[in-house]
């Protein structure tokens, strides 16, 4: 059955050209089989798919590193595959539009044997679209933050165990992939999982752009159903930095918000300047691998030559092999300069920015942290069932943390006020500490307890709930 045909329009997640639901290709699986006719063999075998590779290419992946062989056919492909099957008295191959999904699927039927495919590929650059993609609205984050700031971390523990961490009672989440034969999706499972049941903590990524993780958000509420695609991309700090607003970066522009993670390592702590105030304080501060008064001078000598001043101490020479990059990286304001240089200043006012302190469990046992009145908020472990997040604690946090981040980071109000919407987390993708372990597969890192991510979904559920709201979608 057809149904009623509505053409939608939609940009697409990965080259951001608007496309309508009417003009996709599909991937294809045949599992080897053979056709009587020429044209459909030709057709359904594997070949490069040029458009697919230079796509990948552009965004920095070697080309030997580009899986193109596919079985794939577009639009052109139908029409001049169905003139060679009308001439031999064949079945055409057929589109059919589905009204449920407002997307289309693909048959070619030759005697007993059949071809189907609903994963379609967008015109342009022949990715993947997700599920749902032409029915859902879909809100797009970019994950960003420095080097070792724990991205990919935190990507896994969202996704770990079946997305746990984010459902409700009222709120349900799955992969909304298009492929769910994907090998990028399956490897960030398989991360997942040896993360959730062995502790084993993903290799940090590289400096390229990396496929989006989809997920369908399906939210309940009294005579109403709302559902929401959600695309979160893994955003390279230092790629950012590099290529800010062009080439292999340029889609950071099309982000509707983003999480930028600050790692405790980027916060102004007092480590070898003051006495401790714990007896754990020294061992804590080594793991967050606080900078050295040297390295700090370093920061200052590049923060300088980019006209920002960070702090205020007297020089001194210093001979260490440590990249400058890795260093500079090491301010905090360095990636939302970065996105501010990509993004342009009139059009922040269209974007979320949740500012995130990662790792924050180990702050916990700072003193100058627990200092401040209320601190132990920063820690709670208690996830909400119900809604998106706890509110009133939301609220009660929001405070402690711009007192921390203005003093401990900095001023929130020259980097934060020229966002739409603006939000301040503290959250921990892990909930425990983290040790370089020796194994047969090499050296690894391992957590030293059991993974309890500490309200690691907060960031995504914040910028979800303000997106439903501002549809009108919530009260």
């Amino acid at each position: 059955m057809q149904g009623n045909k509505q053409t939608t329009l939609r940009k697409c997640p990965y080259c951001f050209r608007e496309i309508s639901n009417d003009e996709p290709g599909f991937l294809l699986r045949t599992d080897g089989a053979r056709f009587r006719s020429p044209a459909l063999n030709e057709v359904m075998s594997a070949r490069t798919d040029t458009a697919y590779l230079s796509f990948w290419t552009a965004m920095g992946i070697p080309e030997e590193q580009v899986d193109a062989r596919r079985v794939f056919i577009d639009n052109e492909m139908i029409t001049v595959l169905n003139q060679e099957l009308s001439t031999s008295g064949h079945e055409l191959a057929q589109r059919h539009y589905d009204e449920e999904s407002m997307g289309y699927s693909f048959s070619v039927k030759e005697g007993a044997l059949t071809v189907y495919s609903n994963t379609m590929i967008c015109p342009w650059c022949h990715n993947v679209l997700p599920q749902h993609f032409f029915h859902y609205d879909m809100l797009m984050i970019g994950l960003a933050g420095s080097v070792a700031s724990g991205k990919t971390v935190y990507l896994s523990s969202l996704i770990m165990n079946s997305y746990d961490i984010m459902q409700r009672e009222n709120l349900s989440v799955r992969s909304a992939e298009g492929n769910p034969a994907d090998s990028y999706k399956l490897d960030m499972e398989r991360n997942a999982d040896r993360m959730w049941r062995q502790g084993i903590c993903p290799e940090a990524t590289t400096k390229s752009f990396k496929k989006p993780v989809f997920m369908e958000l399906t939210y309940r509420i009294p005579e109403k159903t709302l559902h929401l695609l959600l695309a979160v991309y893994d955003v390279a700090g230092e790629l950012i930095r590099e290529n800010a607003g062009s080439g292999r970066t340029g889609f950071v522009r099309h982000m509707d918000g983003y999480i930028c993670l600050v790692d405790p390592a980027q916060m102004q702590l007092k480590y070898a300047f003051y006495s401790r105030q714990r007896p754990d304080e020294e061992r804590v501060l080594k793991k967050l691998h606080i900078l050295s008064r040297e390295e700090q001078i370093s920061v200052q000598k590049m923060s300088n030559r980019n006209g920002c001043q960070v702090m205020n101490t007297g020089d001194s020479s210093w001979n260490r092999e440590i990249s400058e990059d890795f260093l500079y990286e090491r301010k905090a304001e360095v990636i939302l300069d970065s996105i501010r240089m990509g993004v342009g200043d009139s059009e922040l006012k269209n974007k979320y920015m949740a500012l995130t302190i990662a790792k924050s469990d180990l702050l916990e046992d700072l003193g100058e942290i627990s200092s401040y009145t209320g601190s132990r908020l920063l820690f709670e472990k208690e996830s909400v069932n119900y809604g998106f997040l706890n509110m009133d604690h939301h609220f009660l946090r929001q405070n402690i943390l711009k007192q921390i981040f203005d003093q401990k980071v900095f001023r929130l109000q020259r980097n934060l006020d020229d966002y739409k919407e603006s939000g301040l987390f503290a959250i921990s993708a892990l909930g425990c500490e983290v040790e370089e372990t020796d194994t047969p597969e090499g050296r690894l890192s391992k957590t030293v307890s059991r993974v309890a991510p500490i309200r690691a979904e907060e960031p995504v559920l914040w910028m979800v709930m303000k997106y439903m709201q501002e549809r009108g979608w919530l009260e």
